[in-house]
């Protein structure tokens, strides 16, 4: 489910830009977490007004979308054109729907269920960005979203429906198969701890399938000290930041590897995962969207979401019989918490000097490959017009 898009206008400055987000108005401070923001933007040339849309796209169980707005300054009944499409690349030159400002609200029920959806909205002559739904439901797997949508520091879009990360696909069944398959996956990177589990090394069965393990002490082997009371709440911490440690300073060659693998066109659309989708994919993640020069309170966003995308009830049976201290840690070793990011970005800085050392010389991202893999996940800049 996403929870909000912004639309501003493109030219603003970092500062406004900030602004815009602290001083959103109390009704909309439910929407502002930061497990679902991303940006979208206006031209300033499109009108002479210069107005900040909120936009919130979910889409139900049934297959619905549900498209929510707010505009300040708020007009008087503006029509709010909505177009719709399943390729991301080709809208109609019709809108699918015409609301009213003074709804907030349109329920898109598309005919094509088997296709996921994407919109653009216009208001007056402006037309926003590509949205769609960030967080994707699935019975068998936790944390799986796309990473598009985000916006780089000169306005341009990741594409939707390129790459998704993802929590455990290890108990895969049969429904969410079908369903990823709607989604056109060619690729599995599982990012898992070296010791994890290896009885399905290949649980989606396909053809392109790659283990590139990062890190060491995977969850699988914890949870039977959970069950025992023998990993509490501080263990949970440390745990999470010798992991983060180990994966700066162990794991270098194999995250090369991963964005070898994303430099390759013929790949996508790819899905990266490891057991929560929020350590190893969440540092891999952080890496890309660095490399694609999105703003870092975007990326620490991202890196956030992860706790509206773990279900910490199906993270292990037997949960509700924990001890409270159990129960605790486990709380606290399936929570993401951005001083985590920090730490392993601080872990960096002493080892290389700099992020930015680390991702040429460790992870081998020379200006071309990141200039491939704008080229590859960056929508052109005519998609903006």
């Amino acid at each position: 489910m996403e929870k909000i898009t912004l639309l501003y206008c493109k030219g603003l400055t970092t500062d406004v830009y900030l602004f815009l987000l602290k001083n959103v108005p109390l009704q909309m401070k439910s929407y502002l977490s930061i497990i679902n923001i991303f940006f979208l933007f206006i031209l300033y040339s499109c009108s002479d007004e210069k107005r900040a849309i909120y936009v919130l796209c979910d889409k139900g169980v049934s297959g619905e979308y549900e498209l929510r707005w707010e505009i300040y300054p708020e007009p008087d009944n503006t029509p709010i054109h909505i177009f719709s499409s399943n390729n991301d690349s080709l809208f109609p030159l019709e809108p699918s729907s015409v609301a009213n400002s003074d709804d907030y609200i349109a329920v898109m029920n598309i005919p094509d269920t088997s296709s996921r959806q994407f919109f653009k909205v216009k208001v007056n002559k402006c037309y926003s960005g590509i949205i769609s739904n960030r967080f994707f439901d699935f019975d068998s797997i936790q944390n799986f979203r796309d990473i598009g949508g985000y916006y780089t520091t000169n306005n341009r879009q990741v594409r939707w429906g390129k790459l998704f990360r993802s929590g455990n696909l290890k108990r895969i069944t049969r429904k969410d198969s079908i369903e990823l398959e709607k989604l056109h996956v060619k690729t599995f990177i599982d990012l898992r701890a070296r010791d994890a589990s290896f009885e399905d090394v290949n649980p989606i069965h396909i053809d392109n399938y790659y283990r590139l393990p990062i890190g060491y002490n995977s969850f699988e082997n914890i949870t039977k000290r959970i069950q025992q009371n023998h990993f509490m709440r501080g263990d949970a911490v440390i745990y999470t930041q010798d992991l983060y440690k180990d994966i700066i300073e162990n794991s270098s060659n194999e995250l090369a590897t991963f964005f070898d693998y994303l430099c390759d066109e013929s790949n996508y659309p790819v899905v990266y995962w490891c057991f929560f989708g929020k350590d190893q994919a969440g540092l891999a993640t952080y890496f890309i969207l660095r490399a694609l020069d999105i703003p870092s309170e975007t990326i620490e966003e991202d890196y956030m979401a992860s706790n509206k995308g773990i279900k910490k009830p199906r993270l292990m049976k037997g949960i509700d019989t924990l001890s409270e201290a159990g129960q605790e840690a486990l709380t606290l070793i399936s929570n993401t918490d951005v001083a985590y990011l920090h730490y392993a970005l601080s872990c960096i800085r002493k080892r290389n000097g700099s992020v930015e050392n680390y991702m040429l010389n460790e992870l081998k991202l020379t200006p071309e490959k990141r200039k491939k893999l704008q080229d590859i996940l960056l929508y052109p800049d005519t998609t903006q017009r």
